[in-house]
């Protein structure tokens, strides 16, 4: 019986009968018999994108010699004693996902176009031949995936003469430290600062402002009005 995840960090957990052997295999800390440790580290385990974007989703595993990788993929999600589906073959994820890596030591994929309802946690999973039997590995916890759009927050009311500032935010930190463009009336500004400082105000700022980050223009916030 395999174990596709477990309340602490861990990689597998499997129970054989008839000798009804437990074996628990902890993060980092299992050898093969040529010493070789099972490792794996995600890169990074927190991402924070924009809605209609593109992330890419990576990690590393070492494995001992003395095993046989014969299949790996990602799951979400993944519940205890409940068998985790490759992504590859959920209808939500249809078309929009590709494994990259070698399938050996590195493992990565990519997600386009990504929505609210890609919000999770995604593990990798790996099927390997030992010497004495076949087994499942998950990789848990995850990378969690959290999606954002961006926002004009701008002051109610300007007084001419004095100060306006306007936020360009968002419900959680960009993952790519990102460099942000302001557009006014739909032109860019010059200025690629966060927050935007305009001062003195005058009426000739009076407009429509959106923001945007550099890379991903085509997905800028909704205009808001000063």
């Amino acid at each position: 019986m395999h174990v596709d995840g477990c309340k602490s960090v861990c990689l597998m957990m499997s129970l054989r009968t008839p000798l009804l052997t437990l074996t628990l295999i902890t993060l980092f800390m299992s050898l093969g018999v040529d010493g070789t440790e099972w490792s794996v580290k995600y890169n990074p385990t927190e991402i924070c994108v924009l809605k209609g974007s593109t992330v890419f989703i990576n990690g590393t595993f070492t494995y001992p010699k003395d095993h046989e990788v014969t299949d790996t993929f990602w799951v979400i999600d993944p519940v205890k004693d409940v068998e985790s589906v490759d992504l590859y073959k959920r209808t939500e994820f249809s078309g929009r996902i590709h494994y990259l890596g070698d399938k050996q030591q590195n493992f990565s994929f990519r997600l386009s176009n990504v929505t609210n309802d890609d919000q999770h946690m995604y593990c990798f999973r790996v099927s390997v031949n030992t010497p004495v039997k076949t087994d499942k590995y998950l990789y848990y916890p995850g990378v969690q995936l959290h999606i954002t759009e961006l926002h004009v927050n701008t002051p109610p009311e300007v007084t001419e003469r004095e100060a306006a500032v306007l936020n360009c935010t968002t419900t959680c930190s960009l993952t790519d430290s990102p460099t942000f463009i302001w557009y006014k009336n739909g032109r860019p500004l010059s200025s690629s600062t966060n927050p935007l400082h305009l001062r003195p105000v005058s009426s000739e700022d009076a407009g429509s402002y959106m923001c945007a980050v550099r890379g991903s223009e085509h997905l800028p916030s909704p205009a808001q009005s000063l």
